[in-house]
């Protein structure tokens, strides 16, 4: 039986419950004056013919230009493409309009690319996180004090547990914060769920661990005690075991809100943390991120504000605001004074909707039979009332419209409401997105085309989690056509690919690696029919990308006037062993004009 939640005040990585959450949202109007005061006047305007022309050399571009696929030199004015071929002809144009230019051979043995485009992370998340424990399973990279730091992943759930353990005596911090913790990829243990009494530690401190997947915590008693909840509390995600207790472990929103005053981080935490997380974006090629799900982290526009002004900010950020905040903020008025604010790296892009939760996590919202091991149908997010009010609402007000969709039920009621809605504003393009879309039957897919929706799917989920899926979540043979790539494009479905960050790290090429051969980190082939070409998914992460976030005027691919937003590999993602695109080294990128070097990382 489906269970739909109660709308939450809160989400899954910050938002505006209780007491704290009314603080935070006073936090983020304060910033929205506070910026129109200190808004500085408007440069004088210049005229980019007045800058020098750069002509960089490469042993082939590749454009995603369907008509110029291809060339060995691009021209750089300014943050423009100027010019696109050889370097004779470059040259030869130029000279003919006695423009002064200078050639730069720095990557001369390189292949250039559009820059990459990851249309779903979480920047302020996961520049929040920086702070607080990792607890995953897998290993991953933070930029600390000018270095690239490991942080290497645990294979079982006693280190972990002894891990906070040895935190708590040592550290001053209450509570201990945790995060990226998932009991899926941990099958070695009889018991992988962490359970309230496990994390009891003497000393009494507060524990909270985030779940992977950012839809599940596990807290402990002194955390409960805290946040009001008992045995006899009745909300919709507070799990007790079979004797009616509480097991310290609480999914979605509802349950999770009161726990996000423990995720508070003052301005200059999260402006380092998303300093740290866009150069780790950066070494992977990465020009543009969006941070979908945006203003749940306390300081997050102050923050994105300033860092995307410094000179040396490796990346653009394009802001999907939560549903709930942009509610909590005033709706249409605010998001219109927020864009106010936007710079050439900065841009309030939509509003995301999440409408279930996660598979991994049980809580994805699934039609019948449900999940493989389990007559659970997951848990939504939303009501199909409040879908169609917002939908409407952003449809109406020109707004861009994403939604987290991970379950086939999911993907259903949301579509169902898309229909119903654009039946009566069917001139508009909110260039909606379902986000995951991870488990979309051919209908869907064809329902998708018919109505103009995008998908923006989570192949990671293929290398990181695919024997998961096939063994405990919907079973081997819905699994082949999870993440349906190929079947997408037979139909005609435009669509991206994200790394979700954090939930897995941001690495576009290993995104474009899993699309072609949806291989497990085990090293099994899940799906082979859903495979794509090379091409096909260097499209997701570059031209499809930018049409995702309608910026396909000026990103995606590399053409005169657009921006030049360049990623620089060592070699070429077309004639490497396709199981071994992610090792493909990134040299460089270009944004805003400069280059971001990475040769000796």
């Amino acid at each position: 039986m489906s269970k739909v939640l109660k709308r939450s005040t809160g989400c899954n990585c910050g938002g505006f419950g209780g007491p704290h959450g009314e603080k935070h949202r006073k936090e983020f109007v304060k910033s929205i004056h506070r910026q129109r005061a200190q808004k500085a006047a408007p440069s004088k305007p210049f005229n980019i013919e007045e800058l020098p022309v750069k002509i960089y050399t490469a042993k082939k571009v590749y454009t995603m230009n369907a008509l110029q696929p291809e060339a060995t030199a691009i021209a750089v004015q300014g943050d423009r493409i100027f010019a696109v071929g050889s370097e004779d002809s470059i040259v030869t144009g130029l000279k003919a309009r006695e423009q002064s230019y200078e050639i730069k051979r720095d990557y001369k043995d390189c292949f250039f690319y559009p820059g990459f485009i990851e249309p779903h992370c979480h920047a302020s998340m996961e520049g929040m996180y920086f702070k607080f424990y990792y607890v995953g399973a897998v290993d991953r990279t933070k930029y600390v004090d000018g270095a690239m730091v490991e942080m290497k992943g645990y294979d079982n759930k006693q280190d972990v547990v002894s891990y906070l353990e040895e935190v708590s005596k040592t550290s001053e911090e209450d509570p201990i914060v945790a995060w990226g913790y998932d009991p899926t990829l941990l099958p070695n243990d009889d018991d992988p769920n962490i359970h309230a009494s496990e994390i009891d530690f003497e000393g009494g401190k507060k524990v909270v661990i985030m779940n992977m997947s950012g839809h599940i915590a596990y807290v402990n008693h002194a955390t409960l005690t805290e946040i009001g909840y008992t045995d006899d509390t009745d909300i919709e995600g507070v799990i007790k075991d079979e004797d009616g207790h509480l097991t310290g472990e609480l999914q979605e929103m509802a349950a999770m809100a009161p726990l996000m005053v423990y995720f508070d981080v003052g301005l200059d935490e999260l402006a380092s943390g998303l300093r740290s997380f866009a150069t780790v974006a950066s070494s992977k090629g990465v020009t543009t991120l969006t941070d979908l799900a945006f203003g749940t982290v306390n300081h997050s526009w102050d923050a994105v504000y300033q860092v995307t002004q410094e000179n040396n900010y490796p990346v653009r950020i394009n802001c999907y605001m939560l549903n709930d905040i942009y509610d909590h903020l005033g709706g249409v008025d605010a998001f219109r004074a927020l864009k106010q604010f936007e710079n050439p790296k900065l841009k309030l892009g939509g509003v995301k909707i999440v409408s279930d939760g996660s598979i991994q996590g049980f809580t994805g919202l699934m039609r019948w039979p449900y999940y493989y091991t389990s007559r659970d149908q997951g848990l939504a997010n939303i009501t199909p009332l409040d879908l169609d009010r917002t939908i409407q609402e952003l449809i109406k007000n020109d707004i861009l419209c994403a939604i987290h969709t991970n379950g086939d039920d999911s993907i259903e009621m949301v579509l169902d409401s898309i229909e119903r809605v654009s039946r009566f504003t069917p001139d508009r393009d909110p260039r909606f997105r379902l986000e995951h879309c991870q488990t979309p039957t051919e209908d869907h897919l064809e329902r998708m085309k018919r109505y103009h929706v995008n998908g923006d799917f989570f192949a990671n989920h293929i290398y990181y989690w695919g024997n998961v899926h096939k063994n405990q979540t919907i079973g081997p043979d819905r699994v082949e056509y999870m993440n349906p790539c190929a079947t997408a494009k037979k139909i005609g479905v435009t669509f991206g690919l994200h790394s979700d960050a954090p939930i897995t790290a941001i690495d576009p090429l290993l995104m474009v690696q899993n699309a072609v051969v949806r291989q497990t980190k085990e090293g099994n082939v899940i799906g082979e029919n859903e495979r794509i070409c090379v091409y096909d998914a260097l499209r997701t992460v570059t031209k499809d990308a930018a049409y995702l976030l309608r910026e396909e005027r000026i990103k995606g691919t590399l053409a005169f006037g657009k921006l030049a937003d360049i990623t620089i590999l060592e070699e070429d993602v077309f004639h490497v062993d396709k199981h071994n695109i992610h090792k493909i080294a990134v040299k460089a990128t270009l944004v805003n004009g400069r280059v971001f070097d990475h040769s000796s990382e």
